[in-house]
């Protein structure tokens, strides 16, 4: 995940999850399994209308919508996900390094099940993407390792809602605001001292 601190916003970037590749053992109110998105699946949920960028899942903390503030795209390697950032939360969040990863929420529409070598295994082949979010420090234990859980949004028998996130990778953070004071300052002087020595040494030949 990619941070651009600026001033008065934070521009943050990287892949959400990844498609055609088999997740670590998840569990879910069934027992464990292993997961895969299917190539195309978020491409077509992303058809289905628009969506929020929350913080931690929060529906309450809305910092972002598509097709305003967050970009969403699904290429050939997964959710790819782009975002300018106002709220202020978020800005000291990431200006104290506090900011861990994406996630997002959805509901399996179509998936095909199967079980190999005592693991049940699932594809993902249509879903409904309900959200997108930035989780921070707090959050991190529960997706560790592409974990997964669980909510009952209205009670016995609703339908749940999961979420997943990519495994941590490094989170490189970028503060624009320095780099444009920086280039405002006057370069440093070439050190010239070599080519000088050279052309002394090449005028000494000449001279003999």
């Amino acid at each position: 995940m990619e941070i651009k601190l600026r001033s008065d916003s934070v521009e943050i970037a990287g892949y959400v999850n990844a498609v055609g590749r088999e997740s670590r053992v998840l569990r879910d109110r069934d027992g464990y399994f292993t997961e895969t998105i299917q190539p195309g699946a978020f491409a077509r949920a992303l058809m289905r209308g628009k969506r929020n960028m929350l913080l931690n899942h929060d529906k309450t903390r809305v910092i972002g919508e598509e097709g305003k503030n967050l970009e969403l795209k699904e290429d050939a390697i997964g959710l790819y996900a782009r975002a300018t950032v106002t709220d202020p939360e978020v800005i000291d969040k990431a200006r104290n390094g506090e900011l861990s990863g994406w996630s997002f929420g959805f509901l399996p529409l179509k998936q095909d099940k199967n079980a190999a070598d005592g693991m049940q295994h699932r594809t993902i082949e249509e879903m409904e993407l309900s959200e997108v979010s930035i989780i921070d420090k707090r959050m991190r234990p529960c997706y560790k390792a592409t974990s997964v859980f669980t909510r009952a949004d209205d009670g016995d028998g609703a339908e749940q809602l999961e979420y997943r996130a990519m495994d941590f990778d490094s989170v490189e953070t970028i503060d624009e605001s320095e780099r444009a004071e920086e280039e405002g300052e006057a370069p440093e002087a070439p050190d010239l001292s070599k080519l000088i020595a050279k052309m002394e040494e090449l005028n000494k030949l000449r001279a003999e």
